[in-house]
């Protein structure tokens, strides 16, 4: 099923700016203690669950910007639709959160982004997490320049698997909402 480029560009920025609103009105005034409590020993905090969409960020983010650098240089200009990859679609949709919230499928984060097994916690995890945010914002604004389906997004877990540049934004996207979910709900269980 084809995409119109303007309307998920549009929404990839709605959807991101409300994240930068989310993470300012739920975890921004949250002392050091609680941004760090876990409901269970084997479950994420809301630090954790921040620190990892960093990780993500800091491994997407010099790619993506590096595609669309890629994709002006070359002039590959921008087309009306964009027809999601079937990886790119299966991994969107692998994330996506069901009606209620809940996240539709349990997937298991590869090591490298695991962000529980990082030996100190990150005293600007909210801050860090808010500029990765906005720059991802202005990437997807870039991103109106070119092709969003001849650009390519190399992985993380890899060279073998590579993503049109529409699809790792609507991926990184979901990804970022279902752990902003998942931030909130740790508060709700500490109560």
């Amino acid at each position: 099923m084809k995409i119109n480029c303007a309307q998920l560009l549009a929404q990839v920025k709605k959807d991101s700016q409300e994240m930068i609103q989310v993470a300012q009105d739920s975890f921004g005034t949250l002392n050091e203690d609680t941004l760090y409590w876990k409901p269970a020993p084997n479950k994420w905090s809301v630090g954790e669950c921040l620190e990892h969409l960093n990780i993500t960020f800091r491994s997407y983010m010099p790619k993506i910007t590096t595609g669309i650098d890629k994709g002006i240089a070359k002039s590959w200009a921008p087309t009306t639709d964009f027809q999601p990859g079937w990886i790119g679609k299966k991994f969107t949709n692998s994330f996506r959160l069901d009606e209620s919230g809940q996240p539709k499928r349990r997937v298991k984060t590869f090591k490298s982004l695991d962000s529980s097994k990082l030996p100190e916690r990150n005293p600007k995890v909210r801050e860090e997490f808010i500029i990765h945010v906005k720059n991802f914002i202005e990437q997807t604004d870039r991103a109106a320049q070119v092709n969003l389906q001849k650009v390519r997004v190399t992985s993380v877990i890899g060279a073998v698997l590579r993503f049109k540049l529409g699809d790792a934004l609507q991926f990184i996207t979901v990804h970022n909402q279902r752990h902003l979910m998942q931030a909130q709900k740790v508060l709700e269980a500490r109560g």
